[in-house]
């Protein structure tokens, strides 16, 4: 039995729910993090008391759930464009290459739309968070940073002149423990996210 292809605006409907998805996620473990005070500490009158409050207070910082969050900040950065170049009649490529969508984005919406705008900015904020870490790790593509947020192990796509990637153990130190600068940094990220998802309801309403 055939399948019925999905129009391009049927399409971008699937991208756009999938990615409202992981926003809503990546706004649950942000403000999780943020109203826990991402703080590992512990403190009791005994030190298995200590170790428990630790226990506890970790769970619901950095140290557990900064991974999945900024995986699902990246991966909604992903999504959503996608969608709004379906709803603008174009193709879009099976890769992770989130800096070509948004050129596609700015060819497609005008550079200077609201659109492209508060993508363009959640995108280059995130990168900024994550910059030691790819250094750390020679992380240099949108491939390579995905496949490390999601496996501890890796092998990193070849670089020019090179005739196989190197395997990697990821080092996420740079991404934990961040104490209360954690917390400003991610709301930042809640507030930029809530900017993107407003434009790309906008444009969605506008176009259907």
């Amino acid at each position: 039995m055939c399948r019925q292809k999905l129009s391009k605006e049927n399409q971008a409907k699937q991208f756009f729910r999938l990615g409202e998805q992981y926003t809503e996620t990546a706004k649950l473990l942000l403000n999780t993090l943020i109203n826990h005070g991402n703080s590992n500490a512990g403190f009791g009158k005994t030190p298995e008391e200590a170790q428990q409050e630790m226990e506890k207070n970790a769970s619901k910082s950095d140290l557990y759930l900064f991974v999945p969050a900024i995986f699902n900040c990246l991966q909604s950065t992903e999504l959503l464009p996608k969608g709004l170049l379906l709803l603008a009649g174009k193709t879009i490529q099976r890769s992770h290459g989130v800096e070509e969508l948004l050129k596609d984005i700015a060819m497609s919406y005008k550079e200077d739309s609201e659109v492209y705008q508060v993508l363009n900015d959640f995108y280059e904020y995130q990168i900024g968070i994550i910059e030691t870490y790819k250094q750390t790790n020679d992380i240099a593509n949108s491939y390579d940073l995905y496949m490390s947020l999601r496996y501890p192990q890796i092998t990193l796509k070849p670089k020019e002149g090179e005739k196989k990637g190197k395997q990697i153990t990821v080092d996420y130190t740079g991404l934990l423990c961040n104490g209360e600068h954690g917390i400003e940094q991610f709301k930042i990220l809640l507030e930029k996210l809530e900017r993107v998802k407003v434009a790309t309801v906008k444009v969605y309403h506008d176009r259907c």
